[in-house]
């Protein structure tokens, strides 16, 4: 290696650290062990997959009306299949591709889509507002770890 290539490895070593240093938020996401996602349910590939990509489907988080939304668009246009299984779809897609509004968001929707114990989402309904990310995960008895691997669905 040459000398300018280990100048540049420590350059670019020095700026991640500061980006980390100067965004407790960062440094709590880069800390964060990615989760696999389990395997969709077969109704997901039965309902949805037939006519269009999974990962076109599930592009970014939506809240849970929105998820709403999108399966009656599925129906309006074509998609069939029993209660069931659209309620096994709906399940599966805010659980795995929810948004919430930790300020806002009824405290089952709050555990639904952060994976949390009823017990804590009833914790977080009645301690808020929540100013940012920081001010949530130091509310006692929050599950920090389960919070930061969902910190991307958690809007304040």
């Amino acid at each position: 290696m040459t000398r300018l290539t280990v100048l540049a490895m420590a350059a670019i070593g020095m700026g991640l650290a500061i980006v980390l240093m100067a965004s407790p938020t960062a440094a709590h996401q880069a800390a964060a062990p990615a989760e696999p996602r389990p395997e969709p349910p077969p109704e997901f590939t039965k309902l949805c997959v037939r006519c269009h990509p999974s990962d076109k489907i599930v592009e970014g988080r939506r809240y849970k009306t929105q998820w709403d939304q999108v399966l009656e668009q599925m129906v309006a246009r074509g998609a069939t299949g029993t209660d069931q299984e659209f309620d096994v779809v709906f399940d599966y897609l805010v659980s795995e591709f929810g948004r919430v509004d930790i300020n806002k968001a009824p405290a089952d929707e709050i555990a639904q889509v952060l994976h949390l114990e009823q017990g804590v989402a009833d914790t977080i309904v009645k301690q808020r507002p929540f100013a940012d990310f920081d001010t949530l995960s130091a509310l006692p008895g929050v599950p920090v770890l389960e919070l930061t691997k969902r910190r991307d669905a958690i809007v304040f």
